[in-house]
């Protein structure tokens, strides 16, 4: 119980609130006393997105270099409505994610949807990393692939990068195999929705 009559359970499941900037509703997450927001990215995000994208070249099982992802990646994905942003509560961008319709290569996994999106270039500042967001993003992005009528999400990712591999098994995502992609090899996971 705390001070204000409220249950740990009640005051998890008060997480959101709405918010207005820029005329438009956007879902705000309250995390470790920190205000998140969850919105689709506009082209005038575009210089602060790629800013991220420099920030985790490099790191520990990233597999983007510095040709990629680039302005054409980010502005397609925009363009297209499928780049998804978390911001703090000062409008900064601290997580980013993609989803693609369609196929991306199945490369003979086993895989199970049979109307999948695709995740890709889901990163969050390495400063940011560890207290929730990739989570609560992969979450947000999950819900809103599946309203949008989709029966899965799949994804490729590095068999070099744990805290990835880690985050989506813990978020219900299930190993199909691994393939040689663009050089690397990768792991294809996917997710699909309960019946």
């Amino acid at each position: 119980m705390t001070g204000l009559g409220l249950s740990s359970i009640s005051i998890h499941s008060l997480v959101f609130r709405c918010a207005t900037k820029c005329l438009s509703l956007r879902p705000i997450l309250y995390m470790y006393k920190m205000d998140y927001l969850f919105s689709l990215a506009k082209r005038s995000d575009t210089p602060e997105i790629l800013k991220l994208y420099q920030r985790l070249v490099g790191t520990p099982g990233c597999t983007w270099h510095a040709g990629y992802p680039n302005r054409d990646t980010a502005e397609a994905d925009i363009d297209r409505g499928a780049l998804y942003l978390v911001t703090d509560k000062r409008y900064r961008i601290v997580g980013v994610a993609s989803v693609e319709a369609g196929e991306d290569g199945d490369e003979g996994l086993p895989w199970q949807s049979a109307n999948p999106c695709y995740l890709s270039r889901l990163g969050v500042l390495p400063e940011q990393q560890g207290r929730g967001i990739a989570t609560w993003l992969l979450q947000k992005v999950s819900a809103a692939c599946r309203r949008q009528g989709y029966d899965g999400i799949r994804l490729w990712v590095g068999t070099d990068n744990p805290a990835a591999i880690r985050l989506y098994e813990q978020n219900g995502f299930v190993r199909r195999g691994q393939a040689r992609r663009h050089g690397l090899d990768f792991w294809g996971y996917e997710r699909l929705w309960g019946k």
